[in-house]
Parts: structure tokens; C-alpha cells; sequence
């Protein structure tokens, strides 16, 4: 991804994240808006994953964007760590469904 694309890409997020509050209370857990870009670079969404696929775990290890959270922390590892957490903390129903 260009980092020029990258705020795009971040406002597309944004607005799936606000939309499905809106329409039914929010979604629990990672998800992928499968794009192509455009000659004008203008992306095109063709599909929402709400799971873990290539596109929300390309690099096992992390990548450029996951290591700004937390270094080498893949999402499925992320995902274990934040259930373990809200396990501790007596929230566990809040972040499962």
C-alpha cells in the first residue's frame, strides 16, 4: 500500500466500523475491506471479510502497520492476547460473542 493511500484506506475502515454500529450495534473482531485500486488510484471495494484472511494477516510475524502497536504481533496472536486480557479483567462477554 502507498503511504499517500494510506489515510484512504483508514477513512474506509473508519466508516465500516461506524456503519455497522449504526445498523446493529457493532462488529467484534478483525476484518479485511478487499479492494482494488484504480488508474486514479481511487480504491473499489468489492467485499468485506469479517474474519481473519490474507488481507488482515499477511505477514505472520506483523507487519509495517501492526508493529506500530506492538512489534512482531501477528493478528491472531493480537486477537489471543486481547481475549486473555479481558478475561483478567472480569470482561470477557464484551469482547466475544
Amino acid at each position: 500500500l502507498r503511504e499517500s493511500l494510506l489515510p484512504a484506506a483508514l477513512e474506509m475502515a473508519e466508516n465500516v466500523v461506524e456503519r455497522s454500529l449504526d445498523l446493529f450495534g457493532g462488529m467484534i473482531g478483525p476484518f479485511c475491506l478487499e479492494t482494488i485500486v484504480q488508474d486514479d488510484l481511487k480504491f473499489k471495494v468489492f467485499e468485506i471479510s469479517t474474519r481473519i484472511v490474507a488481507g488482515t494477516n499477511l505477514f505472520v510475524g506483523g507487519s509495517p502497520y501492526s508493529t506500530l502497536a506492538e512489534p512482531g504481533m501477528s493478528t491472531g496472536r493480537r486477537i489471543a492476547r486481547e481475549i486473555n486480557l479481558a478475561r483478567k479483567a472480569g470482561r470477557l462477554m464484551d469482547v466475544v460473542s
